[in-house]
């Protein structure tokens, strides 16, 4: 695997890249079609992307980007030209993935993830710090400290405790049995679709998104950002639409959470049991001078989500198409980089107490 952040050498020829999204892309956040790349900022904007495979026979495209949890088996294209770029796009844990991954081997000339080691580096999310953002985590203590006295008060207008959305209630981290023993202790309001997971069916999918984030982040003290599988680099856009808003996420994941976001910005369950958690809650809840610590960062870092991470991806896509040379090879061992090496957890126990 390669980390590819510049292509500096861009080709003079004006010729167009045309892209194709085969099959179904689960978290694809770009656009189609010239209109795309024109809005976008990028660089080089000299490409087409569709998801008609019926524009043109499959070897008249440049680069072909395949999802490898709708595809499952590697396709065979007939009349694939030697110079054909083909990309594994996946935003999706190991255990959404195909259980073969080792006959995608050789198949892919570069990868486009969530993990680190892709050719492109495609982000949920990111947390970018400004010039005023402290450079030592001495500086970051001062700036919380200091914060409070400045009149802020987010816990203002906030009537509920705590809030988990959720659409799949049987994950593999076992965050619906962490919150089933939390919610023992402290009080949880769960949305999830038609009240499958013991919930109400407050935020449907058909609703925009934002109409709902709204009315949690004036309604709630703290969101519950719980992954579906606890893997190495794996946290998903709700985090970061989290940390975008005057709301407290509350973390289990796998990912290092200290590389990619301000220290006293989020609290991790995995640090706590249930029981120790909402101690600790309830304590925020009571105190609104330590609930506003956690928002001390906000005036020096800013929020980027999925669209605007998948924007830069895809920018740096289409440079590297227009590349002179043309780098390219063959990608091996994706069951070793992209599976075991995610090391994820199964199922974890809950300790109670």
């Amino acid at each position: 695997m390669n980390d590819t952040d510049n292509w500096k050498r861009i080709s003079v020829i004006k010729g167009t890249k045309n892209i194709l999204l085969w099959n179904e892309l689960w978290g694809y956040r770009f656009g189609l079609r010239k209109a795309a790349f024109l809005n976008s900022g990028c660089r080089v904007d000299n490409c087409f992307i569709t998801n008609n495979a019926s524009l043109m026979p499959h070897e008249n495209f440049d680069a072909i980007l395949v999802h490898p949890p709708t595809q499952k088996t590697p396709k065979e294209f007939k009349n694939r030209r030697a110079d054909q770029i083909f990309v594994m796009f996946s935003n999706e844990p190991p255990d959404h993935m195909p259980s073969d991954m080792k006959s995608f081997d050789n198949y892919f000339n570069w990868t486009m993830t969530y993990r680190r080691g892709s050719d492109f580096h495609l982000k949920y999310g990111e947390i970018i710090p400004l010039d005023t953002a402290p450079k030592t985590e001495a500086e970051a203590t001062t700036m919380r400290e200091k914060m409070v006295h400045f009149g802020m008060n987010p816990a203002l207008g906030k009537t509920k405790l705590a809030i988990w959305l959720v659409s799949n209630c049987y994950a593999r981290s076992n965050r619906q049995g962490y919150v089933k023993v939390l919610k023992n202790y402290m009080d949880v309001d769960i949305f999830s679709k038609d009240g499958q997971c013991g919930g109400e069916d407050r935020c449907p999918r058909s609703q925009n998104e934002d109409v709902c984030y709204d009315m949690i982040e004036k309604t709630y003290k703290f969101y519950f950002s719980f992954e579906n599988s606890i893997c190495e680099e794996y946290v998903t856009e709700k985090f970061f639409e989290m940390m975008g808003r005057n709301i407290v996420p509350v973390v289990l994941g796998g990912a290092d959470y200290s590389a990619i976001a301000p220290p006293h910005s989020y609290i991790s369950a995995l640090d706590y049991t249930p029981k120790q958690l909402a101690k600790y809650l309830k304590e925020l809840d009571s105190n609104d001078t330590l609930y506003a610590e956690y928002f001390w960062w906000k005036p020096h870092f800013t929020v980027r989500n999925l669209y605007g991470t998948s924007r830069q991806t895809f920018c740096d896509l289409f440079e590297a198409l227009h590349s002179t040379p043309l780098k390219r090879g063959t990608v091996n061992g994706l069951e070793k980089w992209y599976m075991k090496e995610s090391h994820c957890a199964n199922m974890p126990i809950i300790i109670r107490n």
